[in-house]
């Protein structure tokens, strides 16, 4: 269920067409700055990794809707370039191919047939033809596909789908199938079986070219995956409320018609302190938009996936990082989650006498652990040890307030490991 091109091709050449072939590493360099350089602000985030048998692998972020594009300079100057589009919907899918073939003319690639019996092309055909038509038909097709295939896991008692979210994060939401553009119920379901040209509004991008449209579903699905609803606490949060206000604003100005989420927005720019004219106009379209649930997955609840096959549940509002160290933390003004892999450990450091210590265990399905848990007005903290087999971590739970205990302890009795991992 899935619309993914898989170009092969090769390069020749340096900066001239008749140059020996570059090493793949260097050219893979020169690939990232044509990147910058043509994709511009679209281009969210890129970096080269090692890929498979040591190759040098370049991964692209052109939309937040979407799956990192990956180039690999497979050696030979071979070039292997895949991207997944049906997240993002048929303008993406162009913009993409129009922008690799960009990339080859630049970078002197040429391109392999499309080969059906290996999977290898555009499974569309615009690339090869430039004939967008089967484009929007193709999304459509696998759209209708994900509806019948829901409701069919939903009549034997199955719930909890999700459609072309990244992944790393479960959301706690109610909804029959969470998308990048929000819930969706039953009905929605039943009438894109029927009719899948109905699920239009699932696309975060579905008209061609750079308009208002795509602008409103860049932001409308950093609204919904990505925001967390308080007052910034890192200058990454700041940036991406910077983002979301200015695609807001871009979108507004071209095409001030279209149906924008004006409470989200009054928020956004709330956070930002930002005031003027615009936000005047923001906060009175506000004042008249129908009450009801307000955009963002993150206003709730949410399951981590973590290193080494380790998940945990915390507060959409928590900033996540991962740490160089391997470990990664989620915060806000008030509390902390840490985690911590570990090799063979047998026990936690003993606990100072003098401190107001409570000893505790839990035995999950999966994981079970020890827990110290001091607590003192502004400084309360739960440190486990948590083992899941022959893994070992360490979770440490920072809080201030002494009433959060019991989310402290639930944070930390969420922390699971799949059987699978």
């Amino acid at each position: 269920m899935s619309v993914k091109l898989l170009l092969a091709g090769r390069y020749q050449g340096g900066e001239h067409f008749f140059s020996p072939p570059e090493e793949p590493a260097p050219w893979l360099e020169r690939v990232e700055r044509w990147f910058h350089e043509a994709a511009g602000e679209l281009l969210e985030g890129s970096r080269i990794v090692e890929g498979p048998q040591g190759a040098p692998l370049l991964q692209l972020r052109l939309h937040p809707a979407a799956s990192e594009v990956s180039v690999l300079a497979a050696g030979q100057a071979r070039v292997v370039v895949s991207a997944e589009t049906f997240a993002v919907g048929p303008g993406y899918h162009l913009y993409l191919c129009d922008l690799l073939k960009q990339l080859g003319a630049a970078l002197h690639i040429t391109w392999a047939d499309r080969d059906e019996s290996q999977e290898v092309g555009d499974p569309t055909g615009y690339f090869h033809t430039g004939d967008a038509g089967p484009v929007e038909a193709r999304m459509l097709e696998v759209l209708g596909t994900v509806a019948t295939e829901v409701l069919e896991m939903r009549s034997r008692g199955f719930f909890g789908f999700a459609m072309s979210l990244r992944f790393g994060h479960v959301f706690e939401h109610p909804g029959a199938l969470l998308t990048p553009l929000g819930p969706r119920d039953e009905a929605w379901l039943q009438a894109v079986r029927e009719d899948p040209r109905r699920g239009r509004d699932v696309f975060p991008w579905w008209e061609p070219g750079l308009g208002a449209a795509s602008r409103l579903g860049r932001a409308q699905s950093r609204l919904w995956t990505e925001v967390v609803w308080r007052p910034p606490l890192l200058e990454e949060e700041r940036r991406l409320f910077r983002n979301v206000a200015r695609l807001l604003e871009q979108a507004w100005r071209e095409n001030p018609a279209l149906a924008y989420p004006w409470r989200e927005w009054q928020e956004v720019l709330g956070y930002l302190g930002m005031g003027g004219t615009l936000a005047e106009e923001v906060s009175r379209q506000a004042s008249l938009a129908a009450e009801g649930p307000r955009i963002g997955y993150r206003r709730g609840s949410v399951h981590v996936a973590l290193p080494q096959g380790w998940e945990i549940r915390i507060p959409g509002s928590l900033a996540e990082e991962h740490l160089r160290d391997g470990s990664w933390v989620a915060r806000d003004h008030r509390r902390s989650v840490r985690f911590v892999p570990l090799g063979d450990a047998d026990d936690i450091a003993p606990a100072s006498p003098e401190r107001r210590i409570l000893e505790l265990e839990h035995h999950g399905a999966r994981v079970s652990g020890r827990a110290s848990l001091h607590m003192e007005p502004g400084e309360c903290r739960l440190t486990a040890l948590c083992r899941a087999g022959n893994r070992r971590a360490l979770c440490v739970v920072s809080f201030d307030d002494p009433e959060e205990q019991d989310w402290a302890l639930g944070t930390w009795r969420s922390l699971d490991r799949a059987a699978a991992a």
